[in-house]
């Protein structure tokens, strides 16, 4: 991880001349910054280090309001980041904006703003994301900021808000930020091993979170059968498949008889690009058929949420489409929540909080409506862009393509390969392992039972070419 070990460089490098207990004697570079001011040791710490520097008249201005430009650069410096040169006929900051975006501390930024004053907050969320941390993180101590980032740094002693007289901590979230904040700020980001504690997942620092049962199975508890299809030693487990319209014609029956227990059929998506909300036209017939072959059946519908309103709007779709099969519906009906495309994609900087938030929304919409809820993940979302201490109360399905799992949290459902074959199926096909028993799961191999009757038209939304798979 080259940029964390460019991090820990530089914090060796002011180790040798500081430490968290006593500083380098301060040299005085700046007559405006009294010896006394509670941020003097900070400032003289980064000017010996190279870190910082003052006005051309020699001052430092300790309460002048920091720019979006002055903040790209101390970030950048604070975590090793290597700046670049001056590009000529632009802004001074300008050529920061494009190493500020690959590391994260912005998605997207306007040069028109780099004179332009960030917030307390946005300075937080930039300094957390340079760390590589994400918003997941404990209760806010602040009455004013409930923001993931702001208290990741309050728990990572890097910003601390002000107490007041009645001992309550506040943030002033949305106030400008001044030099010498921004010095201590730096130096603590500079001096501090935001590891300790925490574990890595890809590019990201991680907390172990709490109230989150941790994974219950073993590499030993899972082997493959005569096909190739994972089986678990360890207990109770159902075999089943997911399906979309893009597997076309699906002969149900055959499906049945080739030991697949339930099937999990997709009710519409949401375009990771357009947004825009799309029925699945096979759904009925797939519905229809999985239930004639006595299958065990749940749906769900591909989420890309990113407000709360739209998480209920998925939820109300596909809560409609099930209602000609309620009395079949006997598996969970889940939130598959994906992030794609990107930085294309419409969920691209969309903090884990809101869309933790969507998912509570939709699942508790099922919920409502009678059915059993659940949601869907892979290792980035699980671990990166959801909050799963917030949704301990649905059952986890987790995708991952192996032999065994190493997520570090437990999950009733397995999604192990998306390479299945599957008679009655032409195509590769999703398989997935279920580890508890839903109350209402009846499969009975080779009983027909009655079939449904015939869906009413439905008019909520038109059908329309699907956008993913």
């Amino acid at each position: 991880m080259k940029k964390r070990a460019a991090t820990l460089l530089l914090a060796v490098l002011l180790a040798v001349t500081s430490s968290t207990t006593a500083m380098a004697a301060p040299t005085g570079p700046f007559p405006d910054v009294a010896e006394d001011h509670w941020s003097y040791r900070y400032i003289v710490d980064l000017y010996n280090q190279g870190v910082l520097g003052g006005y051309p008249d020699g001052s430092f201005h300790c309460r002048d309001t920091l720019t979006w430009g002055q903040s790209f650069k101390l970030i950048l410096g604070a975590i090793g980041v290597e700046l670049p040169e001056r590009e000529p006929g632009k802004h001074w900051a300008y050529s920061y904006i494009q190493p500020a975006v690959e590391n994260r501390l912005v998605y997207s930024f306007n040069e028109e703003y780099l004179d332009e004053a960030p917030t307390r907050r946005d300075v937080a969320r930039m300094a957390a994301r340079a760390l590589d941390l994400t918003d997941i993180s404990g209760e806010s101590p602040y009455t004013d900021c409930d923001d993931g980032y702001v208290v990741e740094l309050y728990e990572k002693n890097i910003m601390w808000g002000t107490v007041q007289e009645d001992g309550t901590r506040t943030f002033s979230p949305d106030e400008p930020i001044a030099r010498e904040e921004m010095a201590a700020i730096v130096w603590r980001m500079m001096d501090t091993d935001v590891s300790q504690g925490m574990f890595r997942h890809s590019n990201y620092w991680l907390d172990v979170l709490e109230g989150v049962p941790p994974v219950s199975f073993t590499d030993g508890q899972f082997s493959r059968d005569e096909k190739g299809r994972v089986v678990y030693s360890g207990g109770y487990f159902t075999r089943g498949i997911d399906v979309s319209g893009h597997k076309g014609e699906i002969d149900w029956n055959a499906v049945a008889m080739d030991g697949i227990d339930f099937a999990i059929i997709r009710a519409g998506n949401r375009g990771w690009g357009s947004g825009v909300l799309m029925e699945d036209s096979w759904f009925d017939k797939n519905m229809q058929g999985a239930i004639a072959a006595g299958m065990d059946v749940g749906a769900y519908l591909f989420s890309n949420a990113i407000t709360v309103e739209e998480a209920v709007e998925e939820a109300d779709l596909l809560i409609q489409k099930l209602e000609p099969y309620r009395q079949y519906i006997n598996y969970p009906v889940v939130c598959d929540w994906e992030f794609l495309g990107g930085g294309d994609s419409r969920a691209y900087g969309v903090d884990a909080k809101v869309i933790t938030q969507c998912i509570d929304a939709f699942c508790t919409r099922v919920e409502e409506a009678g059915y059993q809820p659940m949601f869907y993940f892979n290792d980035y979302c699980g671990y990166v862009k959801m909050d799963l201490s917030k949704l301990t109360r649905y059952p986890f399905w987790y995708a991952q393509y192996a032999s065994g799992p190493s997520f570090r949290y437990d999950f009733q459902m397995w999604q192990y390969s998306s390479k299945g074959k599957v008679a009655g199926i032409s195509s590769d096909v999703d398989m997935d392992l279920c580890f508890i028993p839903f109350p209402n799961a009846v499969r009975r191999p080779g009983v027909t039972p009655e079939a449904p009757p015939e869906p009413e038209p439905t008019s909520y939304l038109p059908s329309v070419p699907l956008d993913h798979p």
